[in-house]
């Protein structure tokens, strides 16, 4: 059962292989169940829709409060995007993390050269117009750092969340904000820790 409502919720928003369809639905996308195995998250993907791997980075993380004093494992997995009926830039991709082996969350990332800024705010504005009719409590981020800006809107169906709370992103970032050539990167996020060891971590 939870290989199909990950095959469903995904790839009808990620992955659009036939013509007809043309709309984006975000609500397709994100009902994602926290601590899915990896091998069943990664044999749907393989199975189905065949999207090539582009890297693997495997990294130990320090232990957190109540963990039992064990590092977590956590595994990022990158798989590129070529078609979409919701991310209209370009060097799309997904990004899945686990941690020990259960799914806890999941983004993707699209790219705009700063010379299609209106269309990046275009897709931005649609893809907020998506979530907000499912995710009912919107607040607004703002991103900087060392030649780094960046917008965006935290979401969560509860009105006080906490770390635990299951999350969604949607933000774009001016990566280098003095370099001409350098793009946009607009990005929409899942998350949540239940069930993982991540549970008292930060996102």
């Amino acid at each position: 059962m939870r290989r199909i409502i990950f095959v469903f919720c995904l790839f009808t928003f990620a992955y659009t292989t036939n013509a007809q369809t043309p709309t984006c639905g975000f609500q397709r996308l994100f009902t994602f169940k926290p601590g899915m195995s990896k091998t069943v998250v990664l044999d749907s993907v393989d199975k189905t829709y065949q999207l090539p791997v582009t890297e693997k980075r495997i990294e130990k993380l320090p232990p957190y409060k109540e963990t039992g004093g064990d590092s977590i494992v956590n595994e990022i997995i990158v798989y590129d995007i070529k078609n979409s009926s919701c991310l209209k830039g370009s060097d799309t991709k997904l990004f899945l993390e686990f941690a020990d082996d259960k799914l806890y969350k999941a983004y993707f990332v699209t790219e705009y050269s700063k010379s299609a800024y209106q269309d990046m705010i275009d897709n931005f504005n649609s893809l907020r117009g998506s979530i907000k009719p499912f995710w009912k409590y919107e607040k607004s981020i703002k991103l900087s750092g060392e030649n780094m800006i960046g917008f965006g809107y935290d979401y969560s169906k509860v009105s006080r969340s906490t770390l635990k709370t299951e999350k969604v992103s949607l933000q774009y970032v001016d990566v280098q904000t003095n370099n001409s050539s350098s793009p946009y990167q607009l990005e929409i996020l899942w998350a949540n820790l239940e069930g993982t060891r991540m549970e008292g971590s930060n996102y």
